[in-house]
Order: structure tokens, then C-alpha cells, then sequence
């Protein structure tokens, strides 16, 4: 009997699926607060603000898709591969990598409606939880890669002939 190869769409294939916007929207916007600290020329320390806050904004929602996608994955995947503290480190490093990020927005939001007395004590925390993340977003990234290219997290295993490739 031939295997049948499975649909693209099954649940545990949407987390890597969606995964990537928020991995690129928040390192730009962790490399563009790096490069703000150091740029000063006011027209590009405006662009790069805004970029930050934008791409901050992107990662943030998206971001928050991903640990939706990821908690169905979960749940699919954990019986599935070799090591689950691998994935349960990943979904930790997940969270409180964006719990981190998700801070940092709200505080870049709130300089839009506090008093001028605090606000640069906001941006530079802001800035700072931004660039922090920064290293919890690559580890969490190493985990999930580890996931899938050490234990074939959410990917189809063909059979040993790939006989259901043959039409």
C-alpha cells in the first residue's frame, strides 16, 4: 500500500509557517535601536525611530500569532519528538522573549501620552528591553532549529523508498 504524503496545511505546520514575519519584523527593530544609539544625524534618527517602532509593532502582533500557532504545534509535536525539554525551553524562551518586546511597545506607546519630565527615562528603557530581546529572540530561534533539524519537529518523514512521491 502507498503512503499518502500529508497536506501542507495540517495544524502543527502553521507555527513555522507564520513564525518568520515576527523573527524578521523584531530583530530589524532590535538592530535598528543598536544602530540608533550610535546614529545622530537628526533625519536618519527620526527614519530609524520610526522604524523601530513600526517593525516593533509588526513583531509584537505577529508575534503573538506565532505562540498561538506554537501552543497548537505543542500539542502535536511533544509526543512526537525525542527530547520534549527541548520544546518545552523553546515555548519558555518564546514567551518570555515577546513578554519582553510586548513591554518594550507598550512603553514606546506611553511616551506618546506621558508628561515630558519621564519620557526619555521611558525611551531609554524601551530601548534597552529592545536590544535585550534582541538575544532572547536568536536563542529562541536556536531551539526552534534544533527542534526541527535535530528532531523533525512538525516536518512528514517519507518512507524509506519515497514511494508515495510515485504517481
Amino acid at each position: 500500500m502507498i503512503a499518502e504524503i500529508p497536506s501542507i496545511w495540517r495544524e502543527e505546520v502553521w507555527h513555522p509557517l507564520s513564525v518568520h514575519l515576527p523573527i524578521a519584523t523584531l530583530l530589524l527593530a532590535s538592530l535598528a535601536a543598536i544602530v540608533s544609539l550610535v546614529v545622530k544625524n537628526k533625519p536618519y534618527h527620526l527614519f530609524i525611530k520610526q522604524m523601530i517602532y513600526i517593525m516593533l509593532g509588526i513583531g509584537v502582533l505577529s508575534g503573538w500569532i506565532s505562540i498561538y500557532t506554537g501552543e497548537l504545534a505543542y500539542n502535536i509535536e511533544v509526543r512526537k519528538i525525542c527530547d520534549p525539554k527541548v520544546l518545552q525551553e523553546h515555548q519558555w524562551w518564546a514567551y518570555a522573549t515577546l513578554i519582553i518586546y510586548s513591554v518594550a511597545l507598550g512603553l514606546k506607546i506611553s511616551t506618546k501620552i506621558i508628561s515630558h519630565k519621564v519620557i526619555n527615562i521611558i525611551k531609554s528603557i524601551s530601548l534597552f528591553l529592545i536590544i535585550g530581546a534582541l538575544f532572547g529572540l536568536l536563542y529562541t530561534g536556536h531551539l526552534g532549529a534544533s527542534l526541527v533539524y535535530q528532531q523533525g519537529a512538525g516536518t512528514y518523514k517519507p518512507s524509506i523508498d519515497c514511494s508515495e512521491f510515485v504517481k
